[in-house]
């Protein structure tokens, strides 16, 4: 089995959507200030990729939802 080890920064490729995507969720979460930070997480990456379904269990969206009436 091989494996590619880094040996130097040079060796590392970044995505260039990454750093941008990053300071969008950082922002985000600042703002938000959510208790469960791993709910909101992927609550946020499921809302931004366009996945529909319901809102993440512990999430505040979902803390948020109405009740059936």
């Amino acid at each position: 089995m091989e494996v590619n080890r880094i040996f130097s920064a040079e060796q590392i490729e970044v995505h260039p959507e990454l750093p941008g995507m990053l300071k969008e969720y950082t922002k985000a979460v600042i703002r938000e200030n959510p208790k469960n930070l791993l709910a909101f997480s992927a609550e946020y990456f499921r809302k931004k990729a366009d996945i529909p379904g319901e809102p993440v269990p512990g999430s505040q969206e979902s803390n948020n939802k109405p009740e059936d009436a």
